[in-house]
C-alpha cells in the first residue's frame, strides 16, 4: 500500500529538522557554552591582572636604585623611602642650625645655653639621647635616634641594642654639625609587645 504524500513530506520535514538542530541549542551545549565562556573572563581577567601587577613592579624598579629581582623590590623600596626620609630629616635639622645661627642675639644666647648644658652632659660622661620607634609590619622596626655628637653615640647605641639581644638589618648615620642622627631598621624581639615596651628598655639602656 503506498504512503499517502502529506504524511511523507512531514516525516521529511522533521528528520531535516532533527538534522538542523546543532548542540550549542540543546540545553547541555548551552550549558557548556557557557562554562566555556566563564573559563575564558577569569583566564582573561588573570592575564590582566598579572599584566597589571607586572607593570607596577616595573614602575616600582625604575625609582628605587640596586633591584636585582622581585623578591628583595619591596624590601629594597621600603629601604629606600626609609632613606629618603632620613635625608628630609638631615636637609630639616641643618635649616633649624642655620635659623638658630642667623637668630640674631637671641640666637647666640640660646646657642650658649645650649653649648654650656653639653658642656656639663660631656662633664658628666653621658649624651642624651630622643628616640622614636615605628613598627614597620613582619616583625620589623624602624629605631630613629637623634642626639648630640659627643662620647661616641653611635657605638652607644649598637652596644644597647646588643645588650637587648637586637637583629640588626641595616643602620644609616648622618650628622649635621653638632648634631647626630641615626636609623636603624632592626627585628624587633619578641619579648616587646608595643613600640613603647621596647623604647623604655631602650632609653634605659641609653642613659
Amino acid at each position: 500500500m503506498s504512503e499517502a504524500p502529506g504524511r511523507g513530506k512531514s516525516r521529511r520535514a522533521g528528520s531535516a529538522g532533527e538534522l538542523e538542530l546543532s548542540d550549542s541549542d540543546s540545553p547541555v551545549g548551552k550549558a557548556a557554552g557557557k562554562r566555556r565562556g566563564r573559563k575564558r573572563n577569569h583566564v582573561e581577567a588573570e592575564r590582566q591582572r598579572r599584566e597589571k601587577l607586572n607593570k607596577r613592579f616595573y614602575a616600582l624598579r625604575s625609582v628605587v636604585p640596586n633591584v636585582m629581582d622581585k623578591t628583595s623590590l619591596l624590601w629594597d623600596a621600603v629601604w629606600y623611602i626609609n632613606a629618603l626620609k632620613g635625608k628630609v630629616e638631615e636637609m630639616e635639622l641643618e635649616l633649624e642650625v642655620r635659623k638658630l645661627k642667623k637668630g640674631g642675639e637671641e640666637g647666640v644666647e640660646k646657642q650658649s645655653t645650649t653649648t654650656s648644658e653639653e658642656e656639663e652632659e660631656q662633664g658628666k660622661g653621658s649624651t642624651l639621647f630622643d628616640v622614636e620607634v615605628k613598627r614597620m609590619g613582619g616583625g620589623d622596626a624602624m629605631v630613629r635616634v637623634e642626639s648630640h655628637n659627643q662620647n661616641c653615640p653611635s657605638a652607644t647605641l649598637m652596644g644597647a641594642l646588643r645588650d637587648l639581644e637586637v637583629h640588626i638589618h641595616h643602620a644609616n648615620i648622618t650628622n649635621v654639625n653638632d648634631l647626630m642622627l641615626q636609623h636603624v631598621l632592626i627585628k624587633l624581639p619578641h619579648a616587646f609587645s608595643t613600640d613603647e615596651a621596647f623604647k623604655a628598655s631602650l632609653l634605659s639602656k641609653l642613659h
